[in-house]
């Protein structure tokens, strides 16, 4: 696989549970050196399609390629060059944050100690304390030193921003996010906030009835319907467009 080939391509995805279909006949690319932001309603499938990526789900139909693997097939290899924060954090509640970290690494060959420490400083996350006596914003922290301190590829977040304060925001995406792309990593992220989105994201794509309807960079998504760039303003008005 060449770095100029898409980080992820998908064709003709689909994905039920039971007689609902949550994806359907989905096409997708993702651009390296691109951080893209998925978008969408409640319900439209993004978390889902986030664990069919790292090989968490196995699709009903179509094809997924993930850094020139197949995830439901190479799985484990797939997961040790991404990154993944999903959207919810499940870790046994009695270890101390730093155990927890010691056991994550353990399954990255390239986990990096001094990248574990520069983002907990920058993060100013404690790791001492044991897990069920952090915040929900302590936690989401963790999660994202665990996804980040192996250096992956690809980095997959679901509400990276969900629990944090306003400094631990302008943190992740001022200096995590750009990190990543200034080192030509590629991040696929779903966020229901817009001045996030706008903050860290060159793309945006928008996902709705199972299918990606528009996938474009930042400012032509923005400046859909003549309102400039105003990307919550364009999300409402292609939303609407999009359904039937």
């Amino acid at each position: 696989m060449s770095a100029t080939d898409p980080a992820v391509v998908v064709r003709g995805l689909e994905v039920r549970f039971g007689r609902r279909r949550v994806l359907e006949r989905l096409d997708f690319e993702l651009a390296r050196g691109s951080v893209t932001a998925l978008v969408g309603s409640n319900g439209a499938g993004k978390s889902t399609f986030l664990r069919v990526l790292v090989g968490a789900l196995a699709p009903d139909a179509g094809s997924t390629c993930v850094l020139g693997l197949d995830p439901a097939r190479e799985g484990a290899q797939v997961r040790a060059r991404v990154g993944y924060v999903p959207d919810r954090f499940e870790v046994s509640e009695r270890t101390t944050a730093r155990e927890w970290l010691e056991f994550v690494a353990r399954f990255y060959p390239t986990w990096s100690q001094n990248e574990q420490q520069r983002l907990c400083e920058l993060l100013a996350l404690d790791l001492a304390p044991r897990v069920a006596e952090l915040s929900k914003g302590a936690r989401a922290k963790l999660a994202l030193v665990a996804a980040l301190a192996h250096q992956p590829e690809l980095l997959l977040l679901d509400e990276p921003f969900s629990g944090l304060d306003a400094a631990s925001r302008r943190a992740v995406a001022s200096a995590v996010l750009g990190h990543l792309r200034d080192a030509g990593r590629t991040v696929l992220l779903v966020s229901h906030s817009t001045t996030d989105l706008e903050r860290v994201a060159d793309r945006v794509a928008l996902l709705e009835a199972g299918r990606i309807v528009r996938n474009d960079d930042l400012e032509a998504f923005a400046a859909h319907g003549r309102r400039g760039l105003d990307l919550e303003a364009a999300l409402l008005g292609v939303e609407r467009e999009s359904c039937p």
